[in-house]
């Protein structure tokens, strides 16, 4: 950490072009391999089964880091920006023992489903499924704990390469060697077991990499005094709140694949898969953007300094909003192109994909929001709007993916999208006095 902070405008782009450019890389990464796994198993069916086992292993994955992670990541950026880089190490090893118990949850669901869930017909592939997706997720879990933790120590290579460039690297080199092993044969059941062996491979170099270099920070240097607020004691009660909206979250990001699959069929679900995919690139600079300024925002927060965090505020909003809006423009004229790489049959889900991107301009026209409260210690204002989110979502899906498939699921993003973000915005500004739009006047604040 430096001596200062330091929150001007050209480190901001550098280090924004920085993570910009492995975020782009690692998106192109994983979009050649879902063209390639597309194709290699040829049957929008079974790669449906791929798809609704990888939202469901992330998800679980997500749902088992209990929002330990980023509360961490907030107390390591907080710790760091005091110069107590011994106290930042002892939360890590508590977050991290912590973090042992709630993953060691789904393997034991997975030996539960197993062993007493024996399905007929149709809903045995979703059992076989649903057990390679718990027994894989704990390796996600530890994966997302890395990258907050890595970020909240600014290291961004190490925060964003594993799991954006390296592990679709790794699938799909080991997904054309199983291919080519079997006779040109890849059913979704063994592509999705591929996918979480990449993750635990990544995981472990990740690991590996992130102990040394925090070793190497410490040089001997003995814990200083932990205010209360950064106690290994306050992450449980930190990290609760994160975690229920983290859940509501999660259930706006997985339903749609994973309902689509139950309601309109695998092969629906693939569609919208493909879709989902592509349209992500429009949450890229936003995200982007978290990864160089959240742990600012908490370090700002913590040595008092409002106009720095109008500033990052600021900065957030504009360094997401037009980079997305060009990005959204060039997907909706190219919507149906980029969808028949993956296939003929999913040309059909271009009106999907252009909703898909409607909803991500949206969530980033509001600016910084959730970032903003979690950062500044407001995250308990956060659960009850993602709360009935993700009712209002869920409820919108369940009423329009059955008549209008995955174009159904499409619109209640939208909705949801619009709902949880307006609220969010309310309450940024209403807690922290920070605009978050790129409408924010720094003429506000005096230095």
């Amino acid at each position: 950490m430096p001596k200062r902070l330091r929150y001007s405008r050209k480190r901001f782009l550098r280090r924004g072009a920085f993570a910009a450019a492995v975020r782009f890389g690692g998106l192109l990464c994983v979009f050649g391999l879902q063209i390639l796994l597309a194709r290699l198993i040829a049957d929008p069916v079974e790669y449906g089964k791929y798809a609704w086992g990888q939202s469901l292993l992330f998800m679980i994955g997500n749902l088992a880091c209990f929002g330990l992670p980023i509360v961490t990541a907030r107390f390591i950026a907080s710790l760091d920006a005091q110069h107590n880089i011994a106290g930042a190490r002892k939360i890590t090893s508590a977050a991290f023992r912590l973090l042992r118990r709630s993953a060691a949850l789904p393997p034991v669901v997975a030996v539960l489903v197993w062993a007493f869930w024996h399905p007929n017909g149709d809903m045995t592939v979703y059992r076989d499924v649903a057990i390679i997706a718990l027994l894989f997720a704990p390796a996600v879990t530890f994966t997302m704990f890395f990258r907050d933790v890595s970020r909240a120590r600014q290291w961004l290579a190490l925060a964003m390469l594993p799991m954006q460039v390296v592990r679709p690297l790794i699938t799909a080199l080991l997904a054309a060697f199983y291919w080519w092993l079997m006779g040109g044969t890849l059913g979704g059941s063994t592509l999705l077991a591929i996918a979480g062996g990449s993750v635990l491979t990544v995981l472990l170099l990740q690991a590996s990499v992130y102990h040394r270099r925090q070793k190497s920070l410490l040089n001997g240097e003995e814990p200083g005094p932990i205010p209360g607020e950064y106690q290994a004691s306050r992450l449980i009660p930190t990290a609760l709140p994160v975690f229920v909206t983290r859940c509501a979250s999660l259930v706006i990001d997985y339903a749609n694949v994973i309902l689509v699959g139950f309601l309109a069929g695998p092969a629906a679900a693939g569609v919208y898969f493909a879709a989902e995919r592509l349209a992500r690139l429009v949450r890229i600079p936003k995200m982007v953007v978290g990864l160089v300024n959240q742990q600012s925002m908490a370090a700002a927060h913590a040595t008092g300094k409002v106009r720095d965090l109008q500033l990052l505020a600021t900065q957030s909003a504009h360094g997401s909003l037009w980079p997305t809006l060009a990005l959204g423009l060039g997907l909706v004229f190219f919507a149906g192109p980029l969808l028949q790489m993956f296939g003929r049959e999913f040309a059909a889900a271009s009106t999907v994909l252009i909703i898909l991107v409607a909803s991500g301009i949206i969530s980033v026209f509001t600016g910084p929001t959730q970032d903003l409260l979690v950062m500044t210690g407001q995250q308990q204002r956060i659960p009850r709007v993602m709360i009935l989110s993700a009712i209002a979502h869920v409820t919108a899906l369940s009423l329009m993916v059955p008549s209008y498939g995955a174009v159904g699921a499409a619109c209640a993003s939208v909705i949801s999208s619009l709902f949880s973000q307006i609220w969010l915005m309310y309450l940024a500004h209403r807690e922290t006095g920070i605009h978050t739009t790129v409408l924010g006047n720094l003429k506000r604040f005096r230095s």
